[in-house]
């Protein structure tokens, strides 16, 4: 029997390959299960992009298209599109800034906030559910584990700030991220 092109016979569970195949599988399962389906349970059209946007809208409030495009990551071209995308259907507001005719605010409508509530609702009820499925001890070695290898993943201050997912008003002290940072610069991501 010949190995497959890539992989040894030796590839078993405690290998690196093992691992990619299942962190694989961990993200598509997280995708379909904590992203795309809550998307469908909350009703609409939403896309992955456009919930991203809310969200960050909701942890920040009032944002400039600078501040959405730097805080996930994207160009400013990007972030004015999804602002677009964003304020075409009527989920969020686009306003001049008071002290700079130059700068547009933006902001969630009514039915933006409600819309990510709803997802952020549908969120955690499957997350609780998969979570009651195991064991106590398997949900607690499973965020531990989580945390662990995000610890190893980030190392430093400098990939702790690279990953922080810029939460905003859903900051948590006892966030793994902000642990890294704290233990290597004495202060909490917060406070920069």
């Amino acid at each position: 029997m010949e190995a497959k092109a890539g992989k040894s016979r030796t590839d078993g569970k405690g290998s690196a390959a093992y691992a990619e195949h299942v962190l694989d599988l961990f993200a598509e399962v997280l995708h379909k299960t904590i992203t795309v389906r809550p998307l469908k349970e909350a009703g609409g059209d939403t896309t992955p992009g456009l919930a991203q946007g809310l969200q960050y809208l909701y942890q920040h409030g009032c944002c400039s298209v600078s501040e959405i495009g730097h805080g996930l990551s994207m160009s400013r071209p990007a972030a004015s599109q999804l602002t677009d995308r964003l304020v075409d259907r009527n989920l969020a507001s686009r306003c001049e800034n008071r002290l700079n005719r130059r700068q547009t605010e933006v902001r969630l409508t009514d039915e933006g906030r409600l819309l990510v509530e709803n997802i952020r609702l549908q969120r955690i009820t499957g997350l609780s559910r998969i979570l009651q499925r195991m064991e106590t001890d398997d949900r607690a070695a499973f965020i531990g584990y989580l945390e662990s290898f995000i610890t190893a993943a980030v190392e430093d201050a400098h990939g702790a700030l690279e990953s922080c997912s810029h939460c905003g008003s859903d900051h948590l002290s006892e966030c793994v991220i902000n642990e890294v940072y704290t233990a290597a610069t004495g202060k909490p991501i917060n406070e920069i």
